[in-house]
């Protein structure tokens, strides 16, 4: 039996393998991949709830940290863009307000408010322009104007733009290095429960016959009866938003499964229109026709073959 790569049958493989140390450990004499050592690495992976009351508190495991971090860089990226957006909304409005003073269109005047390049443009990115109107303003507080619709075009309203986007800059930075290492982190958690469960695999087959009824209790199939996956259950198909032409098919896991085919046929007539291969139970359509009805089923696959197509079909429109 493979060992599943991936999260969810690398936990539940480990959830049964530490129930079957601790119903038949001691009678086998397991002794290098006890029961206590199978759940430390499961519980790394999914942490531990809290007590009563909140006493103690829980433990997050590396999946809720990864997810955790993960969510906080997608807060953080659009913490930033809504800063530099409302900075160079700022800086449009300033150069609005300073053309009565420096002309309406660039010239050589326009160099000591920071338009050096021979332009008007707002770059993408306007911190340093933000900083360059901001001494701009403090060396000719007179060209300052306060309240255009709204803004202040000011030394420090300059300024408190920019450094709110340096603020959101090192924020977003800091976030995307902690995902990079909430990620590797649980790699490393998913590397060793997968070399645990080898290890054990490895161990169960110095005591136990291969055709041993304990191996199930372990999670693992029986060695002397090698056999092609199940069928995956549970399919679910979620249409992406409207005119997106998407799909997002989840399936459950499916034991002895290394991998998934996801197929997409037309709904009037059953005509093939997509597969996808994945080593996860999921899959992503995208560029369908929208507007179409049609039909999804998965199977599982691995060495020894593949399983029958998921029943019945699940059946949505195209977005």
């Amino acid at each position: 039996m493979k060992i599943p790569e991936y999260f969810d049958a690398l936990v539940q493989l480990l959830e049964n393998a530490a129930d079957g140390a601790a119903k038949y450990g001691a009678d086998i004499k397991l002794k290098q991949n006890t029961e206590p050592d199978i759940r430390a690495d499961l519980t790394a992976l999914i942490g531990t709830p809290a007590g009563p009351g909140g006493v103690p508190p829980a433990v997050p495991g590396l999946k809720t940290l990864w997810n955790t971090a993960k969510a906080n860089k997608t807060r953080m990226s659009t913490n930033l863009a809504i800063a530099e957006a409302n900075g160079r909304a700022l800086a449009t409005t300033c150069i609005a307000s300073l053309k009565p003073v420096l002309g309406k269109q660039w010239n050589s005047a326009w160099n000591e408010a920071g338009f050096v390049s021979g332009s008007l443009a707002v770059p993408p990115h306007p911190q340093s322009l933000l900083l360059l109107l901001s001494g701009y303003y403090a060396n000719n507080p007179s060209h300052e104007v306060k309240n255009v619709n709204g803004i202040d075009c000011t030394a420090a309203a300059c300024k408190a733009s920019s450094d709110a986007i340096v603020a959101a800059q090192k924020a977003s930075n800091q976030a995307n290095t902690d995902a990079g290492t909430a990620q590797s982190n649980l790699q490393d958690g998913i590397d060793a429960g997968r070399a645990r469960a080898i290890g054990l695999q490895s161990e169960l087959g110095q005591l136990l016959d291969d055709n041993d009824p304990r191996w199930l209790a372990f999670g693992f199939d029986l060695p002397g009866h090698t056999a092609g996956p199940d069928v995956p259950q549970n399919l679910t198909v979620t249409p992406g938003a409207a005119g997106s032409q998407a799909l997002y098919a989840h399936s459950g896991d499916s034991r002895r499964a290394d991998g998934f085919r996801f197929i997409v046929r037309n709904a009037a007539d059953g005509s093939d229109i997509t597969e996808l291969l994945t080593t996860d139970p999921e899959a992503t359509f995208t560029g369908l026709v929208s507007g179409t009805k049609v039909s999804v089923t998965v199977t599982a696959r691995n060495s020894t073959g593949e399983s029958q197509e998921s029943s019945p079909p699940v059946v949505v429109v195209v977005p």
